[in-house]
């Protein structure tokens, strides 16, 4: 029974990125993730509403098709990244099991990212204030291993724990329980779409001071979410994945607490395992129209996960049959190992979980017309799948170059990530934006992170014009730094 697969599923697509703050704000990308004071119309979603409110000299902004992809870490070598997804059905040798062993366990092995605004529309009026409105879709990874568990994926039933005596003589009730054995472990997905609502209104303008607010609203559908966490003593996992992940359940489908559904038909993306309803509040200011800054929380509410939902409770180890895993993919076939056998899953019902809540704040300073700096600073206030494993900060800066024309840098940090150094540039030719962006980064021991830069182009058209449509264009760059 693979309760897990969803870990493949899901790790499998994302093998190649990078991590980010800014989302799919693609003409900040570069900038170090300095968005809160700084993203507009539609693009403040999920970021800070308030910006809503801040008068620009466009009306209307509309988008199809921007994205940001992410994966970071802050162990795995390039080598090792790239071997996901070129050598995915070569054998692991010793010497690579080794490697893995050591990698994976790392508090923060592996972070994947994807935000993707599949359409963004947004409108200012000058008197009633700013609305907008998006359909996005969200996820988020985190991966943290201790030894024992990273020894249990890659060698099995040979893994040291099970030579001890209580195993190797088959010694029944001696086991220890899995929240000693894989004590500091986190395994945790979430899958969401997003409809978005948002509104920001300017309270006060004036030479010196314009100040605004604003207000977000999101209905959640929950295609997925895997979370499991051993810490303290204490161990909780749960799962809940929608049938476009196409799970085996096997037997659980019969039993009336595990709520299954199979949501077969031809739009599964939009039959979730659960939904839930998140709001976005902000404040936004610009002082004597040099300093902007702002403040917002994010993610403010929970989701009910009703189908197909599972939980694991802490109990005694269970060896494996497995020789752990063989081969590049890694990914399906540790689902493979932790939904068969090493953690014992049961029907759960309905779990109500809080949304991935977070505090951010930033500030900009324009000292002139061309040159623009920037800090963001991004609080997690839960532990919940799909937030930050820490804080993230951020700095950077914007140079106009020429008229349509700005060069951006930065420099972060935190959220699970090492340190990254992003270069981008921004085309603005008023009624059409194009952007992309690379970077370097670097961690002790040397580690790698590949980067997806989006080109994308968007129009803002004149009051008079009609919309026009926009695409994205993915190009991947492979980077990486050694201190």
């Amino acid at each position: 029974m693979k309760h897990l697969l969803l870990t493949a599923s899901l790790l499998g697509i994302f093998v190649s990125a990078t991590a980010q703050n800014e989302g799919s704000v693609f003409n900040a990308t570069g900038r170090g993730g300095t968005v809160n004071a700084l993203a507009r119309d539609y693009q403040s979603i999920g970021i800070n509403p308030a910006n809503l409110g801040l008068k620009q000299d466009y009306k209307v902004a509309f988008s199809l098709g921007e994205f940001s992809l992410g994966m970071g870490s802050q162990v795995l070598t390039q080598s090792q990244l790239n071997k996901f997804v070129t050598a995915i059905d070569d054998n692991l040798t010793p010497q690579d099991r080794q490697g893995f062993i050591d990698a994976f366990a790392n508090d923060n092995a592996l972070n994947v990212n994807l935000d993707a605004t599949i359409v963004g529309f947004s409108l200012q009026t000058p008197k009633i204030g700013g609305f907008a409105v998006s359909f996005r879709q969200r996820l988020m990874t985190h991966i943290g291993l201790n030894r024992t568990f990273s020894e249990i994926l890659f060698l099995g039933r040979n893994a040291p724990v099970f030579q001890r005596a209580e195993f190797r003589d088959r010694i029944v009730g001696n086991e220890p329980a899995v929240s000693d054995v894989f004590d500091g472990s986190a395994m945790q997905i979430a899958a969401f779409n997003e409809f978005n609502l948002a509104y920001g209104i300017q309270l006060l303008e004036s030479d010196a001071l314009k100040l605004s607010v604003g207000a977000g609203y999101r209905y959640v559908q929950g295609l997925g979410v895997l979370d499991i966490r051993a810490a303290g003593g204490q161990f909780t996992g749960y799962n809940a994945m929608s049938a476009v992940f196409n799970v085996n359940y096997g037997d659980l489908v019969n039993d009336p607490a595990f709520g299954y559904d199979p949501q077969r038909g031809n739009y599964p993306f939009f039959k979730p395992a659960g939904t839930g309803h998140g709001f976005d509040i902000g404040v936004s200011a610009e002082i004597a129209g040099k300093v902007k800054v702002g403040l917002s929380l994010t993610d403010l509410g929970n989701m009910r996960w009703r189908t197909n939902v599972l939980q694991a409770d802490d109990q005694p180890l269970q060896i494996v049959e497995s020789d752990g895993i063989q081969t590049f993919n890694i990914f399906s076939e540790a689902a493979t190992i932790v939904g068969d056998g090493l953690i014992r899953y049961q029907a759960g019902g309905e779990r109500t979980t809080p949304l991935p809540t977070r505090l951010r704040a930033g500030a900009g300073f324009s000292p002139t017309d061309k040159f623009d700096l920037g800090l963001d600073i991004t609080v997690p206030l839960n532990e919940t799948a799909g937030n930050l494993p820490g804080a993230f900060v951020g700095a950077g800066a914007s140079y106009k170059l020429a008229n349509f024309l700005r060069l951006n840098t930065g420099v972060t940090s935190g959220g699970g990530y090492g340190l990254n150094v992003p270069l981008g540039l921004t085309l603005d030719f008023k009624r059409y934006e194009f952007g992309t962006s690379n970077g370097t980064s670097s961690a002790l021991p040397p580690a790698a992170s590949t980067a997806s830069s989006p080109k994308v182009i968007r129009t803002r058209p004149s009051p008079s014009g009609c919309c026009g449509l926009s695409w994205g264009v993915w190009k991947r760059k492979n980077r990486q730094r050694f201190l």
